[in-house]
């Protein structure tokens, strides 16, 4: 997904069902009758018709025909044609090649229209003279459960009530025709890239499933999440912090990390949100919030930082309103503290529990990889493709290191960016394997901090704790030094191993590789 916003409305997407029989991401159409190149970011199809989807994250506003545009990093763009105007040109470039592909008359009575989509913003209410209100879909309508199929629907009828308008019903027959013209058949070898890419597609439909929880569990004033890595648990931990701040709740999101808090800070629609590492919010804020949202809460679940958080809810945790997610199982201990008594008296408060299932980090390959080495339960496996799993049993240090330099000289050659990679180990740098890499890996290697992780420099790769990078991942990971030296070697491995979405490399001599088949 070119952006977080189109990566929300893709989700969503998948949630529409009646009345619509696909949705295309990204169509390029070379041809655009301005611009040699033009994206269109969706092209949703059904029975009423056709229609272009322009997607817009971040801030949109317009003063004096000047459209601004902020992303989520704060960089401005100006405009002068809008977004309207760009959806506009495209329904009309692909109105002409489905015309050119199917027959003008074939095409000639089917709905063709647009929308754009602000996700993470309202505009004006009040109709403006370049757009009907029915072509605009922002956070008034997605805040609604069910806010995108009602506006598509409202859409659609808005371009098929039209004077003149083209009003034919689109038999299945025909949306064949028109998806076939849209995006042809075709056959080829995939690249390590485009396996990558068909992977990571598939992980994010998975995500839907997270938002239907969302959406079961809206009005229950305490939730109790559990769930393996990769579940998305920081998504939704995230997504229910927006909720609550747009309802006009004082709202806490806060979690052990202090870059897994970062993160989240810089994500869309949390400028009304308080995210907080847990550390930081004595010398924070004075006053209670209406919400509480804990991210990796099997950090923080004992009565020394229940009793703090406590202090902080209005109503307490006995009455307040709290939403805690945790991996109790096999997360706990490897930072902060997870007391088995302190969450019996959590569940005794009587939240609703919810156990997460699908996994919508990691392809198959990783998860079966991860059940098989640790025996920890990573939940269902995702449908996600990817490369095998591959683990370098070598007893000599300097000889892993080599293995270690020639994967990432084999990413580099089938054109995996750097900024794509992570090196882990539970080690600093300077005691991990991959200190031995040759001087042109060696010097490229950058500790991960909130900049690296925000703003990662062109060509460095990011070197990271395993402890430090929980609630975090990247399409690659190289994983290193889960040896016998190492007391949490089985928490340190299950972590580091689906932090990978993707490709998963680790290094392991012949004592752990024992050690592994003993356990």
């Amino acid at each position: 997904m070119k952006s977080a916003a189109e990566a929300e409305i893709y989700r969503r997407l998948k949630l529409v069902d009646a009345g619509w029989s696909f949705a295309l991401h990204s169509l390029n159409l070379p041809e655009h009758g301005w611009k040699r190149v033009s994206e269109i970011d969706f092209v949703v199809a059904g029975r009423r018709g056709v229609y272009v989807i322009e997607v817009k994250g971040g801030y949109v506003g317009c003063a004096n025909g000047v459209w601004t545009y902020r992303d989520r990093t704060g960089t401005e763009r100006r405009r002068r044609e809008s977004p309207f105007a760009q959806a506009t040109g495209a329904m009309f470039t692909l109105q002409r090649r489905l015309e050119d592909r199917l027959g003008r008359e074939t095409m000639r009575d089917i709905p063709i229209g647009f929308a754009v989509v602000c996700p993470d913003c309202r505009l004006p209410e009040q109709t403006s003279v370049e757009w009907d209100e029915e072509t605009l879909i922002d956070r008034r309508q997605l805040d609604r459960t069910d806010g995108l199929q009602r506006s598509l629907g409202r859409m659609a009828d808005y371009w098929r009530a039209k004077p003149g308008g083209r009003r034919a019903v689109l038999e299945e027959p025909l949306l064949r025709e028109v998806l076939q013209a849209l995006r042809p058949d075709f056959d080829a070898v995939p690249t390590l890239r485009q396996i990558v890419t068909d992977a990571e597609a598939d992980l994010v439909a998975l995500t839907a499933s997270q938002y239907r929880t969302l959406d079961y569990v809206g009005d229950n004033p305490r939730l109790l999440v559990e769930g393996g890595a990769g579940t998305g648990k920081t998504m939704l931990a995230a997504e229910v912090s927006r909720r609550s701040a747009a309802s006009g709740k004082r709202t806490l999101f806060t979690c052990r990390s202090q870059v897994v808090a970062g993160f989240v800070r810089h994500q869309p629609g949390m400028q009304d949100v308080h995210v907080v590492p847990f550390a930081n919010l004595a010398a924070g804020s004075e006053g209670t919030f209406d919400t509480v949202v804990v991210d990796e809460a099997q950090d923080l679940i004992n009565f020394a930082d229940l009793s703090y958080l406590d202090s902080r809810l209005a109503g307490g945790l006995a009455d307040g309103s709290w939403y805690m997610l945790l991996d109790s199982n096999n997360q706990r201990g490897l930072v902060g503290s997870c007391d088995d008594e302190a969450l019996e008296y959590l569940r005794s408060l009587r939240p609703t529990q919810v156990r997460l299932q699908d996994n919508c980090r990691n392809t198959r390959q990783i998860v079966t990889s991860t059940q098989q080495m640790t025996g920890a339960d990573t939940g269902v496996s995702s449908a996600g493709e990817g490369p095998a799993v591959v683990v370098v049993e070598e007893p000599d240090r300097s000889r892993r290191a080599a293995a270690a330099a020639a994967e990432l000289d084999r990413l580099h050659d089938n054109g995996i960016p750097n900024t794509d990679i992570i090196l882990l180990s539970p080690l600093t740098l300077a005691d991990s394997l991959f200190a031995d890499l040759p001087a042109r890996w060696r010097h490229r290697i950058d500790v991960l901090d909130l900049h690296t992780l925000r703003k990662p420099a062109r060509g460095r790769i990011a070197f990271a704790r395993v402890e430090d990078f929980k609630g975090l991942e990247s399409r690659f990971i190289l994983l290193a030094d889960i040896g016998p030296v190492d007391p949490g070697r089985i928490r340190n491995l299950y972590v580091g191993m689906t932090r990978a979405r993707v490709g998963l490399w680790m290094a392991a001599g012949g004592q752990e590789q024992r050690q592994e088949d003993d356990r």
